[in-house]
């Protein structure tokens, strides 16, 4: 606490919580749950087929469980699209 006091007023600013934490629907982050409803929606409208739901409350389910488990996992695999297959050769 003693080194709170040294600081000058005003050089601590208060930040949104929503700023630092992502934000969460049903487990999930926002953008992938968006993602396994259009998933799920275009998947039953062109395979004309309840499959398609199932396979992605199963998925739904998988990234919820494995972002238990780790922390980052979301935020891996969302910008795991983006890696490009010229890193191999």
């Amino acid at each position: 606490m003693e080194a709170n006091r040294e600081v000058p007023e005003g050089y601590e600013v208060p930040i949104h919580r929503a700023l630092v934490q992502p934000l969460y629907w049903m487990g999930v982050p926002r953008n992938i749950f968006i993602g396994e409803i259009v998933f799920a929606v275009l998947g039953g409208l062109i395979f004309k087929t309840f499959t398609v739901i199932f396979i992605t409350v199963a998925a739904h389910y998988l990234f919820r469980y494995l972002g238990q488990q780790d922390a980052q996992f979301h935020e891996v695999f969302w910008y795991s699209r983006l890696h490009k297959n010229y890193y191999y050769r």
